[in-house]
């Protein structure tokens, strides 16, 4: 079963992510800032990380820097409700499989969790 970390610091999104999530099949791990999902990281490789951008503990951007540091073939979908991302993305786009805008469409989370983990099982 392939597993998925989530780094959301909204509790409601986080469990809206994990149940969807869980309905296709997948195993979810969930973290609500940075330095619980460093603390998981340390010890797991999940296949799939979810990163939202903005955390209360860590800068997203410094987080997906750590990530990258102990698991650099892990995809990252970074998470964001802020549009300034844009302006960070050209900066970080070779680091991250892809990124999504709040308010997050669940159909296209599924699609886009579902294309980033086939291609890396050659599917």
């Amino acid at each position: 079963m392939q597993t998925i970390l989530i780094i959301e610091d909204e509790e409601l999104m986080l469990e809206i992510y994990k149940d969807t999530l869980e309905r296709e099949g997948y195993s979810v791990f969930l973290a609500i800032n940075g330095a619980t999902s460093l603390e998981y990281l340390g010890s797991t490789r999940p296949d799939l990380v979810i990163l939202d951008i903005k955390l209360p503990d860590i800068s997203g951007l410094l987080l997906l820097d750590k990530i990258k540091q102990q698991h650099p073939d892990v995809p990252v979908i970074m998470c964001t409700a802020y549009d300034t991302f844009k302006d960070d993305h050209d900066a970080i786009s070779s680091k991250i499989a892809d990124y999504i805008v709040k308010p997050v469409v669940l159909g296209d989370l599924k699609e886009r969790v579902r294309r980033i983990l086939g291609a890396a099982n050659g599917t």
